[in-house]
């Protein structure tokens, strides 16, 4: 049961936001009535998620690349989905079609309910070993850009 992620941007790439105490969320809003538009806003980690914290690990001498981890003690009440970015920089080093940016997105589970040291339910097979356990699953959108340069 895993409560941390660990991720990072390629090589030149800076991460966003640059506090590490915030991170992005997405929030719909509302124009003309019903026509909904996606902004994306910088909020304080803890206020989403209680007693988590990003560090910033070595970097790997031989690439440059800076590694992240994230770690989540306590998980929320409620589902959370945020984001960093991993914004590169402007530079004539790279090929053409690269992705200037990309997004790591990082779904954090709700806490689960009360457990309390009663019988057990029945086994449902993986299904609900999976479904049960707080585990913290990172996409990261961009991956080809991420390992092409780690490599």
């Amino acid at each position: 049961k895993s409560k941390s992620v660990t991720f990072g941007c390629s090589e030149g790439a800076t991460l966003k936001p640059a506090l590490l105490e915030h991170v992005f969320i997405e929030k719909a809003t509302e124009k003309n009535g019903d026509a909904s538009t996606v902004t994306e806003d910088e909020v304080v980690l803890q206020d989403l998620v209680p007693n988590s914290n990003l560090v910033e690990n070595a970097a790997n001498t031989g690439t440059g690349t800076v590694g992240y981890t994230l770690s989540c003690p306590d998980l929320p009440s409620s589902p959370q989905n945020i984001f960093y970015k991993c914004v590169s920089s402007a530079s004539g080093r790279e090929q053409v079609g690269t992705p200037k940016d990309c997004k790591v997105l990082i779904n954090i589970e709700e806490k689960p309910e009360a457990e309390t040291p009663a019988t057990p339910e029945p086994s449902r097979g993986e299904q609900g070993v999976v479904l049960g356990s707080a585990l913290m699953i990172a996409f990261i959108s961009c991956f080809a850009l991420v390992a092409g340069n780690m490599f």
